[in-house]
């Protein structure tokens, strides 16, 4: 049978998102470094590979934690062959690389069902803004990236997965380039889940802002148990 949703391993954030997140949507993953991103798009990850879907994870942060992916492959006793066998890893280190990534899939010369940009606005940020004229000129790139990047979901009944970091403190550069990104993202995301820091060390609050194209308000307190994201009763 032809997966339809895919869901995130959280109950209640699967629930709201009427079974999980649909074929041919993109969804953003935001929040501030260390928030629990990785965490999430990892637990994706091995649950797509899990229902048998050939799984794009696009890595914009160094060397990609395999540990933390094998360490999950195992809590759900799942074997690491088949997880390696349906899972590919691209590591980026410039915006050219991620425009060129996209290109390929707009050309249908990578083909998977689930794609995840993590960190997204990563390359993004490699180029640095000097004044708005500049940052007018990357919105309107980072624009045509992701509606290619939509349209692609769309035509090919993916999921595209996105992961946008937000500083704190920000300098004025950074609050520049947080909301250039922060407006192009969230205006082509049919889902965004937003992944926030507590007072608590190993507590995250995850809010559903926007679920199949629609706001929302959705809160849902999660723990981190061996770098992973679980529900608080």
């Amino acid at each position: 049978m032809l997966l339809i949703r895919l869901k995130l391993g959280l109950p209640r954030i699967d629930e709201a998102l009427g079974g999980g997140l649909r074929r041919g949507e993109l969804t953003l993953f935001c929040g501030e470094p260390g928030s629990g991103k990785t965490a999430l798009t990892l637990q994706l990850a091995s649950k797509g590979c899990h229902e048998g879907l050939r799984v794009l994870y696009v890595y914009s942060d160094g060397l990609f934690p395999y540990p933390r992916l094998e360490l999950l492959a195992r809590k759900r006793g799942a074997p690491l062959d088949d997880l390696s066998s349906k899972f590919y890893v691209l590591h980026l280190k410039s915006l050219e690389g991620l425009i060129n990534v996209v290109r390929r899939m707009e050309l249908a010369l990578l083909n998977y069902d689930l794609v995840i940009f993590d960190t997204f606005t990563a390359p993004y940020r490699s180029i640095k803004v000097e004044n708005k004229r500049e940052a007018v000129l990357h919105n309107k790139k980072l624009n045509q990236i992701a509606a290619i990047l939509k349209k692609h979901a769309i035509d090919y009944g993916e999921w595209v997965v996105l992961t946008s970091r937000l500083r704190s403190p920000a300098t004025d550069e950074e609050i520049l380039e947080d909301l250039v990104a922060s407006n192009v993202l969230t205006y082509w995301s049919d889902n965004i889940v937003s992944v926030a820091k507590t007072d608590l060390p190993h507590q995250r609050k995850i809010s559903l802002l926007k679920i199949h194209g629609q706001e929302s308000r959705v809160e849902v307190t999660t723990r981190v148990v061996d770098g992973f994201l679980e529900e608080v009763d």
